[in-house]
């Protein structure tokens, strides 16, 4: 849904923005907070993956894709068997 434009002459403050629209805000603060706990919970992941150094840049989607396949390579050695090229990802990573 589209925002309306305010007119030139309407000079509002932040203080009247809240006043006017306390459920939008309440919205929009609920939404950075579970950003922020999604941003920290793969912060968490990526910390746990033992072949990415600590300051390498991994995208949401890459972190995914290396988890996945530590815990097939995981999973093979608990049952004492190779991890097959099917349990592996074939997406190229960037690192």
């Amino acid at each position: 849904m589209p925002r309306k434009r305010r007119s030139p002459d309407m000079e509002d403050s932040d203080e009247d923005d809240e006043a006017r629209h306390p459920q939008r805000n309440a919205a929009n603060a609920r939404e950075r907070a579970r950003m922020r706990v999604l941003s920290k919970a793969f912060c968490r992941l990526k910390t746990t993956l033992p072949w990415v150094p600590a300051d390498t840049k991994l995208s949401k989607l890459d972190t995914l894709r290396l988890a996945t396949s530590y815990i097939a390579h995981l999973r093979a050695v608990l049952m004492d068997q190779p991890v097959t090229p099917d349990q592996i990802h074939k997406h190229p990573l960037t690192l």
